[in-house]
């Protein structure tokens, strides 16, 4: 049985990742040389990387909610390759008729959302030009943070939010400790304990989660001044080759 094909929905919008002959028809129709490249280069990564292509693709923003231009596609949106040092890297356009509506907001938050639940994924980039202003606030309003600046343009950070194992635990110790409570006829003391006992265990995960996010967070930070100094390198070659 062939793989599920994966399809992101929202209240407005169908996002898809595209196959190579829809990615072969973008780049024909695409005018701008830079765009084209950029598709090439998507399509090319999701041939010689099959397992890994749906990090490669494009996908396709389509609308849902018109019913004469239901299932048009409107713009598109993806990834620059697979999961890296715990992060992934996001780019996405919306075609000039139907910018202002919210929907590279709505297509970009659905897609990162996607991504959290992917294995290994705890950072989503973006790099933006400083005079794209629409791009710009596409990321303010999903919470991106400033990050340096990158080949592109300036770059943003989103990070995946930790979950607070203690408070579920609790809750969870509690529950435990309410049946236990009624079954011994001492409801207040199994409350009590179970909550203890749920609370010390989620003390103990947060704590070893926090520590783990840290160590991430310090391999991230060292990867990217890594990427920054090769940039740096190679701008100067550039300068000195001119």
């Amino acid at each position: 049985m062939g793989k599920k094909e994966v399809q992101l929905k929202t209240k407005r919008l169908m996002i898809l990742p595209m196959t190579d002959e829809e990615l072969e028809n973008l780049i024909r129709m695409t005018d701008s040389p830079e765009l084209k490249q950029a598709y090439q280069e998507m399509l090319d990564g999701c041939r010689q990387n099959q397992e890994q292509r749906i990090w490669y693709t494009a996908w396709k923003i389509c609308l849902k909610e018109n019913k004469k231009e239901i299932g048009k596609q409107i713009g598109d949106i993806g990834f620059k390759g697979p999961v890296e040092h715990y992060s992934v890297e996001i780019g996405y356009g919306i075609d000039a008729e139907y910018e202002g509506n919210g929907y590279a907001t709505e297509a970009a938050k659905a897609m990162i959302d996607w991504a959290m639940y992917q294995e290994n994924v705890y950072f989503v980039e973006a790099e933006v030009a400083s005079d794209n202003m629409a791009s710009r606030r596409v990321l303010e309003k999903l919470s991106f943070q400033p990050d340096g600046v990158g080949e592109e343009g300036d770059r943003f950070v989103f990070e995946k939010e930790s979950t607070s194992w203690m408070a579920i635990y609790m809750l969870f110790g509690l529950s435990i400790g309410l049946s236990f409570g009624n079954l011994s006829g001492n409801t207040a003391t199994g409350m009590c304990l179970g909550m203890g006992i749920g609370l010390c265990i989620g003390a103990a995960m947060d704590a070893s989660f926090k520590k783990q996010r840290e160590q991430i967070r310090k391999e991230r930070e060292a990867k990217k001044k890594q990427r920054d100094t090769e940039e740096v390198l190679e701008s100067s070659e550039r300068d000195c080759d001119m």
